[in-house]
């Protein structure tokens, strides 16, 4: 049996059908365990690991904590394009995309399991970069799901819902271990429980019928997407983004304790608000806005809207020397990030160029998310250590923000 493709529509050989609402809360729940297995180690396991970890000599609990981010960067901006041609070409009794989904959150869970566990730098940088092999594997199969299976008038609705399950998978997965904290071992075993249960609807409760012999895809070059000048253009728009927003986050503990001087436990307490009010302003607009772009099909001004707010957002954390202006910038960015993921996403499907590769040319899209997880941890260091502190980090951050909207003039209205 095939998880995702109803009656043979799911390989592209015939126009898709709208998808029911299980399929859309599947597929919802699924993402929102996935961002709770890339985010939530990042904000609580990896930060106090490399803080245990600093004598290992990589510059300290700051360049630990940006060599282990940046080698699961580095794994995940080649695991996710080849996982995702590997899945347009696999044919099983399961499906082409389900085995790659159960197969890379197992690798997944297991290495956050282990996390706690690691005695070396070393160790942390190796199972870190294992649980983003398994999380990108996974994620690539299920974006080529969504493309494979979703019609272009549900997609604003489906990335509405999808942004809204980024953060609460964020804040469930910080929120519960830091209240098993400072017991690391408790707090991987609770998020990578949490990851696999997430999954699960997606592998059991969304069925399908096996498609007939679907043809295998003809060959293509691996970045024949960039060929097309609005698939390039929403490329570098989310890389400039996401490149800002990464920077913004690697050390949002650190800023807590060392720029707002809140001790480790206030620290914890108040990193788990700043994410619960950044979850909130996603939950109020991510589908709201994802239904509005669907009806007016202007996604385009929503996205723009977005990114501004997230500039916005970023200004305010530069100013900001107290908690009560952390705590507004973090509720502007999770309201600015719900209206952009929603309509941003949307726009990407819409401008896939090859229905026999959709997760491979997602894959290769993912790489703006990716690419600037490698290069935010080492440029957030620089401005932090050498240039300023954390002014400089979240003015820098702000100026990438907003320049992420000048690509978007390969786009036509």
């Amino acid at each position: 049996m095939s998880l995702f493709f109803e009656n043979g529509s799911g390989d592209g050989a015939a126009p898709p059908r709208p998808v029911p609402s299980r399929w859309i809360a599947a597929l919802a729940l699924a993402q929102l365990g996935l961002w709770l297995g890339l985010y939530a180690p990042l904000k609580t396991l990896l930060p106090l690991l490399a803080d245990q970890l600093s004598g290992s000599g990589m510059g300290g609990k700051e360049g630990l904590l940006a060599a282990a981010t940046l080698a699961g960067s580095l794994v995940a901006l080649l695991a996710n394009p080849i996982a995702g041609a590997l899945s347009d070409h696999s044919r099983s009794r399961w499906g082409k995309r389900r085995p790659w989904i159960l197969g890379g959150v197992l690798v997944a869970a297991f290495s956050i399991l282990l996390l706690p566990q690691a005695s070396t730098g070393l160790a942390l940088l190796l199972l870190w970069a294992s649980a983003k092999l398994g999380l990108n594997a996974c994620m690539a199969a299920l974006n080529g799901a969504v493309a494979d299976r979703v019609p272009d008038g549900q997609q604003g609705r489906l990335w509405g819902w999808v942004g809204l399950a980024q953060p609460v998978g964020l804040v469930l997965g910080v929120g519960l271990s830091t209240v098993l904290l400072p017991q690391l071992q408790r707090a991987a075993s609770a998020q990578a429980a949490l990851l696999l249960l997430c999954c699960l609807p997606v592998l059991l409760v969304v069925k399908g019928q096996r498609p007939a012999a679907p043809p295998r895809p003809a060959p293509a070059a691996p970045l024949a997407a960039f060929g097309q000048r609005a698939f390039r253009g929403l490329w570098w728009s989310r890389f400039w983004l996401y490149l800002g927003w990464s920077m913004s986050t690697v050390y949002l503990l650190y800023f807590l304790e060392d720029r707002l001087g809140l001790p480790r436990a206030a620290a914890l307490q108040a990193q788990t608000l700043l994410l619960g009010l950044y979850a909130a302003g996603t939950v109020a607009s991510a589908a709201l806005a994802g239904w509005a772009s669907d009806r007016c099909g202007q996604r385009l001004v929503f996205v723009a809207a977005g990114t501004l707010g997230m500039a916005a957002a970023g200004s305010l954390l530069l100013i900001s020397q107290a908690l009560p202006l952390a705590l507004a910038a973090a509720t502007l960015l999770g309201v600015a990030y719900g209206v952009y993921i929603a309509t941003h996403q949307a726009l990407v499907l819409a401008h896939l160029p090859d229905p026999s590769h959709h997760a491979r040319d997602l894959g290769v899209f993912n790489g703006a998310n990716t690419a600037p997880m490698v290069l935010a941890p080492a440029l957030a260091w620089l401005c932090v250590v050498h240039l300023g502190g954390y002014s400089t980090l979240f003015g820098v951050a702000s100026l990438l923000i907003a320049a992420s909207l000048l690509p978007l003039r390969a786009l036509r209205r």
